[in-house]
């Protein structure tokens, strides 16, 4: 008898040790923090059909847009943490966990993989007098405040970009006018229209009007040249000692303390996903950079760009 209970309960632990190794066995849902149609909506989506390949079940793709992410925030917050619940992640969370959603911080998620980056560019117009970051740092030092930059809100990642661009110059970032706009896009179209010297924004917004002849590029925040604009130099080749870690992301996060073997099977799969012909192919059409990262160097770059934040919100002076 006692050899019939132990055997089942042996049978019991092999089996739950089976179930728990074959994940995953039932759908996995995306949780988004955008609207359908837009560019991290779109990617979602090529990445959800490519993990469906590689996983062998459905991903199903949940919008909950709203309130810098407080809505998709608030599902994942509360969802159980055993990998059949993940969401989206850009630098717009990392931004909101220091202004307006406080109640969340980068410990409060599970960092899964970073997918993909996109280096900030700064751009002038085709007609411009400004031919490099030295030029600029020129003409903002010998005319304060004739400089403008055509930019997202104050405390953007644009906006924290540049003040880290002018330190470095050795501008006072006070000698130049920083305009906000309600979106990126605005920003381009007012700087052609002539009202700013500069603006600075990601390959794939600004591609078009460098290939129109509209616009130029006159340095990159990245430790490379982007392939796209491989004439262009880098901050660091024009003589700035610039972080390069700041970039604009896009990633995987899911709730907190999802085991270890399922996290690191899910990270695993996505980085297969971007290696794949049709995501690399997407990247390609879309200017974004394949930039995987493993669940230890996605928390620990999150957690750098928390405290770059904080620490330049502090200096601004940027209080919500």
């Amino acid at each position: 008898m006692l050899t019939r209970i132990l055997g089942a309960a042996a049978l019991a632990v092999g089996l739950a040790g089976t179930a728990h190794a074959e994940y995953p066995e039932k759908p996995i849902r995306l949780i988004l923090h955008v609207s359908p149609g837009g560019a991290t909506d779109i990617m979602g989506r090529k990445v959800a059909q490519e993990l469906e390949k590689e996983l062998g079940v459905t991903i199903v793709v949940d919008n909950r847009a709203g309130g810098r992410g407080a809505a998709q925030l608030a599902e994942l917050s509360s969802a159980k943490p055993d990998g059949y619940t993940v969401g989206s992640v850009t630098n717009t969370h990392i931004g909101a966990f220091n202004q307006t959603l406080k109640q969340y911080n980068v410990d409060s998620f599970d960092w899964i993989a970073r997918l993909v980056t996109e280096p900030y560019l700064v751009a002038v117009r085709a007609d411009s007098d400004i031919g490099n970051m030295k030029d600029l740092a020129d003409a903002a030092n010998e005319a304060p405040g004739n400089v403008v930059i055509a930019g997202f809100v104050r405390g953007s990642g644009g906006h924290f970009a540049w003040e880290m661009m002018a330190k470095s110059m050795g501008v006072d970032s006070k000698n130049v006018r920083w305009v906000p706009y309600d979106s990126a896009g605005d920003a381009v179209t007012a700087l052609l229209g002539g009202h700013g010297e500069v603006t600075i924004h990601h390959v794939d917004l600004l591609k078009q009007h460098v290939d129109a002849g509209t616009m130029r590029i006159i340095g990159v925040m990245a430790d490379e040249r982007v392939p796209q604009f491989p004439d262009v130099p880098t901050l660091k080749e024009q003589g700035m000692d610039v972080d390069t870690s700041w970039q604009q992301f896009r990633g995987i996060i899911g709730p907190k303390n999802i085991p270890d073997d399922i996290k690191n099977k899910l990270s695993g799969a996505f980085e297969r996903v971007l290696k794949t012909p049709e995501m690399q192919a997407y990247l390609k059409e879309t200017s974004l950079q394949d930039a995987y990262l493993t669940p230890s160097d996605f928390s620990a770059n999150a957690e750098r760009q928390d405290e770059l934040t904080e620490s330049w919100m502090n200096t601004l002076g940027i209080t919500q």
